[in-house]
């Protein structure tokens, strides 16, 4: 009865949990465009992750001089880093062992340049990259092999993840529910390895027949380390500013303050629309 004669005051609560503050947003940036957001960075300490090595060129090329560059630009900044890896053809599940060599390769050497920057946590893709159509079943046992597959190969990157302090999160793409990726997680039975939702890539699937990205937080609960933030119109991965598209960021922010851990919560679209996001959200009281 309470909860329905006070609604207002529980969002509220939750909203800027029990001390009264609001989750602090980051946001996700290359080092051709960090040196326009090192400021805001640094006042509040914001979460940052880097994508330089989403480009092949990185980390192919001479990425400790790449990562040294990024160190200067980041003077003053003690907030919490991470890294995405790359993901172009990484697919972490492949059942070939000459891939799985190549995989582990490119996810080790994007560990090394975490570590180069002082990151503590690298974005993974999920392994389900594929849900069943009317002409091919996705079944519980070809999930349990996709598992199988990935433990195997992974198995080296996240002992060296756990070497050097530095959270896996594995990122849903085109994951039409949250409960595989979830098992995944908790198969490694690592603390090294947690999960990521973009809130994206959960709208976009909801226009699919899976849930709103509120319920992703509430299914991954304590497991959820990480967020990507941005909007989209349920057809397209536009990487839009919060309130462009059609996700509820009421009930996102809800969800996410109801977990007592905090979450990385990275801005993931160009820094004009960053300003945006930033703007919107802090104006309806649900994030900083």
């Amino acid at each position: 009865m309470w909860r329905d004669v006070y609604p207002r005051l529980i969002c509220l609560r939750h909203h800027r949990g029990v001390n009264g503050e609001l989750p602090v947003l980051g946001a996700a940036l290359k080092l051709s465009t960090l040196p326009l957001r090192v400021a805001w960075l640094i006042a509040d300490q914001r979460d940052l992750e880097l994508q330089d090595p989403c480009m092949p060129e990185v980390l192919e090329g001479d990425w400790a001089a790449h990562a040294r560059e990024i160190r200067t630009v980041l003077d003053g900044y003690r907030g919490r880093l991470g890294v995405h890896a790359p993901y172009d053809g990484v697919h972490v599940a492949t059942p070939h062992a000459g891939l799985a060599g190549a995989v582990r390769t490119t996810l080790l050497r994007a560990l090394e340049f975490t570590a180069a920057v002082g990151g503590s946590h690298l974005v993974v893709h999920s392994p389900f990259l594929f849900f069943g159509t009317a002409q091919g079943a996705h079944s519980p046992a070809e999930v349990a092999v996709a598992i199988e597959r990935t433990l195997l190969n992974l198995a080296p990157v996240v002992t060296a993840a756990a070497a050097q302090q530095t959270v896996l999160v594995l990122e849903n793409i085109c994951d039409l529910r949250p409960d595989p990726l979830d098992a995944l997680v908790r198969a490694f039975a690592s603390p090294w390895v947690r999960r990521s939702l973009d809130t994206g890539h959960a709208n976009l699937m909801r226009a699919r027949g899976g849930p709103p990205a509120d319920h992703w937080v509430e299914a991954s609960g304590e497991l959820l380390a990480h967020v990507h933030l941005a909007d989209n119109d349920g057809e397209s991965d536009r990487h839009w500013a919060a309130g462009e598209g059609t996700i509820n960021w009421r009930s996102l922010f809800l969800a996410l303050r109801r977990l007592s851990a905090r979450p990385r919560l990275i801005l993931e679209m160009s820094p004009e629309k960053q300003d945006a996001a930033a703007a919107w959200l802090g104006e309806r009281g649900l994030a900083r």
